[in-house]
């Protein structure tokens, strides 16, 4: 196994219907609330994203409002489908192998319909003069379009990073033991609190420059109910590359076998054994190492790995 292991089309064992269906209307329900809910306190505070004349106390609401919704919508529906609730999320899993191509359709086209459908609500219970842009992410100004970019791709691999380390990892139950204790592996409790309080800062920081969307569904849903389309690939690219660069990160450092690192660097390792062999004269020595382990998130017989 490489860095980024081979797309899986479907898992048998996991890509069950009652599995894809409830997992499905979980990140379209949770997708749709979070739509409602950030983008209504970007109306609530009658600012515009990506403007650097946004007040504090406007981008301290907007800022809490995106953090908690994430924490609590990922504290209940994380059991059911992962609580990924954003695209540029299942595309990370997709590329390394956590789901299987089938399922990332599934939650993608879910996440999306949700947008829509939570950026609809929000419209038709405002009059035109209370809808404010209905809070599309917009760019700064001052900022060119690749600055822009730039800006997606940094924040959402930060997100990203967080979400490997804390939910994906299977060393995260170590870290804290109230995160699972110090003998289980996986998702822990404190895992929704850590991708929230993430967003959180990370919108703080963000919101002035770009409207910090790092998620496509986030855009996408105000987009197509408020025809705002301005610098919109940004919001797609940016969080696309984004989780890209945290999936090769993450799979290095978190999710592959160490000996998978070395044989990229070619290093070669003397056998433990003290083994080896002669070709034509020559000494060779003989490497042997240990098969990689492919570890699966949402799979829920999930096997104990010892370390």
């Amino acid at each position: 196994m490489g860095l980024i292991p081979a797309f899986k089309w479907r898992d048998h064992d996991d890509d069950v219907w009652q599995s894809l269906w409830r997992g499905a209307v979980a990140e379209f329900v949770a997708t749709m609330i979070f739509i409602f809910i950030g983008t209504g306190s970007v109306v609530a505070t009658q600012d515009t994203l990506g403007s650097s004349t946004i007040s504090v106390p406007s981008l301290t609401v907007i800022s809490l409002a995106h953090g908690f919704t994430i924490m609590i919508l990922v504290y209940t529906v994380g059991e059911v489908s992962g609580g990924h609730i954003n695209p540029a999320v299942t595309w990370a899993c997709l590329i390394t192998n956590k789901v299987s191509v089938l399922r990332a359709l599934t939650y993608i086209v879910s996440q999306l319909l949700g947008g829509i459908i939570g950026s609809a609500l929000l419209k038709s219970i405002l009059p035109p003069e209370l809808q404010h842009g209905m809070g599309c992410p917009g760019l700064n100004p001052k900022l060119t379009p690749g600055q822009g970019f730039g800006a997606e791709v940094i924040f959402t691999a930060i997100f990203l990073f967080v979400v490997f380390a804390t939910a994906i990892s299977p060393f995260a139950g170590k870290m804290a033991p109230l995160s699972g204790g110090a003998q289980e592996y996986g998702p822990g409790k404190l895992t929704p609190f850590a991708v929230g309080m993430t967003i959180l800062v990370l919108h703080t920081v963000g919101v002035p420059f770009t409207g910090a969307s790092m998620n496509p569904a986030r855009s996408f849903g105000p987009a197509i109910v408020n025809s705002c389309w301005a610098n919109h690939w940004i919001y797609w690219v940016g969080p696309l590359v984004g989780s890209t660069a945290a999936a090769f990160i993450a799979q290095a450092i978190f999710l592959s076998n160490p000996n998978v690192i070395y044989k990229i660097l070619r290093v070669n390792r003397a056998p433990t054994d003290g083994t080896s062999s002669n070709t034509g004269g020559q000494s060779v020595q003989m490497t042997t190492q240990k098969p990689a382990t492919d570890y699966a998130i949402m799979k829920e017989d999930e096997q104990e790995i010892s370390v």
